[in-house]
């Protein structure tokens, strides 16, 4: 089944990445420039690429809110019950936000559902879901969203898309970061950007802008 919204391509981020590259190159093998010239050329290159690359990643953050968001609602619903029946969903998910141990989480699931008590279920899956695309721990929660999925083709379908997105705001992802040529190496972020900024005209190709 479709969806709204597909992972967006890392194609603008290759880009960037091998345009800085090539302007980084041709900055080092200028012969005409002064090195403080070259240093302001290298520095406005990185600065441009880096927040070019941090600009991709706040973008791509927000698609795959949308995404999770919309994959969520298929999975657990929406939230559009009124009255008593509200404040019983919002009692389910107190409850089910007080569990850290997933073993009590899939305990207390399984007693849920032999007492019919739907509400707490899908808050207690919807939970574990949260914690299911966490890195290493969220293994351990997997089987609760599995168990509640089971036998529900939408659900099924819905969970392996949602459990298959790759979240870019993870601080493992290092998509979205570029390393420091070594002419910067001796200066932090902050001066980085200053150096960029200087009066230093530098001129003869896009790289020097």
């Amino acid at each position: 089944m479709s969806t709204p919204y597909q992972q967006a391509s890392n194609t603008p981020v290759e880009q960037l990445r091998a345009t800085f590259q090539r302007n980084l190159d041709n900055i080092r093998s200028r012969q005409d420039l002064t090195p403080q010239a070259r240093e302001v050329a290298i520095a406005r290159a990185y600065t441009k690429t880096r927040d070019g690359l941090a600009a991709a990643r706040q973008a791509d953050i927000e698609k795959y809110q949308r995404q999770r968001n919309f994959l969520e609602r298929r999975l657990f619903g929406g939230d559009d019950s009124t009255g008593y029946n509200a404040l019983s969903a919002r009692d389910a998910r107190e409850k089910a936000a007080a569990y850290s141990d997933p073993r009590e989480a899939a305990a207390a699931f399984q007693r849920a559902q032999r007492a019919g008590d739907t509400d707490l279920a899908k808050a207690l899956a919807a939970h574990a879901a949260d914690l299911a695309s966490q890195p290493i721990v969220g293994t351990a929660w997997q089987p609760i969203v599995q168990q509640y999925v089971e036998g529900n083709d939408r659900r099924s379908t819905a969970y392996k898309e949602l459990s298959e997105l790759a979240d870019p705001g993870n601080g493992l992802d290092f998509t979205y970061v570029i390393e420091k040529p070594r002419e910067l190496g001796r200066y932090y972020e902050h001066q980085v950007d200053q150096v960029a900024k200087s009066d230093l005209e530098v001129h003869g190709g896009p790289e020097a802008a």
